[in-house]
């Protein structure tokens, strides 16, 4: 997370996040960054800063992401999740009720096939192998396995792994407990979740990074050295296949617009 005084930057993984703290730290030499994808609390919130986030299309999201645990392993959470048993029931401590849920997420860390998980992660150019993940994290049977709080949502039933993130980062903290409680039990009720506690001012669009920057540094009234932005280049840059839809076929693509539409259509993509 970048803090200034009048401008504070959350951020969603894989959406360009390294590259814009870097921006945004040496243009505005008065903010500070804290631990990277640090999460806010009510004072910061309350205050009278514009927040800001990032956001991409989540078709390239996924590739990114699963590219990125590919070359990294255990650097990657979501890597870790899926290759490790995750059994200590300290971490989904912080979340009342969903009892059952809690104890079949246990059960399926001690039965998930980690030699299997751990192949998908073996070749960032392998798109059956990516295919194969899209299907393990997306799919219903397979969401326990996870090992993270996504995988005893009740809303895992109808929203995907990148909304659910983009829900983490972007709505007001008190009004997380929606995901865990059984309020939110459609698309409609997901949308009006987001209209109404989103915080968010301003979205950062991976495919437009330098000019999304700039224009909010011209909304905002604060200098920036135009030509620095336009020449940086891309932050922790995963190795891939050069097209994005090269790794989906039609089943693929089915699976990550049903989950992620509230990001297709809010965003355009």
């Amino acid at each position: 997370m970048f803090i200034s005084d009048r401008l504070c930057f959350l951020e969603l993984g894989k959406t360009g996040c390294s590259y814009i703290r870097e921006v945004l730290s040496e243009n505005i030499l008065q903010g500070n960054l804290t631990h990277i994808h640090d999460t806010i609390d009510s004072e910061l919130l309350n205050s009278n800063r514009f927040f800001l986030g990032s956001i991409r299309n989540p078709f390239d999201w996924y590739v990114s992401l699963w590219a990125f645990g590919c070359l990294h392993k255990k650097k990657d959470p979501l890597y870790s999740n899926l290759t490790s048993r995750r059994i200590n029931p300290f971490r989904l401590s912080s979340i009342n009720k969903n009892y059952l849920k809690k104890i079949k997420f246990i059960s399926n860390q001690l039965i998930k096939n980690i030699g299997i998980n751990k192949k998908l992660y073996s070749d960032p150019l392998n798109v059956d192998n990516f295919r194969e993940w899209i299907k393990m994290i997306l799919k219903k049977k397979n969401k326990n396995q996870l090992g993270e709080h996504y995988a005893i949502s009740n809303t895992n039933k109808f929203i995907g792994y990148m909304t659910f993130h983009y829900l983490l980062r972007f709505i007001k903290p008190n009004k997380l407990y929606m995901l865990f409680n059984n309020e939110i039990n459609n698309y409609e009720d997901l949308k009006n979740f987001d209209k109404n506690f989103n915080f968010i001012m301003s979205m950062l669009k991976f495919e437009s990074i330098d000019q999304d920057l700039i224009n909010i540094f011209n909304k905002l009234n604060i200098p920036i050295n135009k030509t620095v932005i336009l020449q940086k280049k891309a932050v922790n840059k995963s190795v891939r296949l050069k097209n994005t839809m090269d790794y989906y076929n039609d089943e693929t693509i089915k699976i990550v617009r049903q989950n992620d539409s509230l990001i297709f259509e809010k965003y355009r993509y």
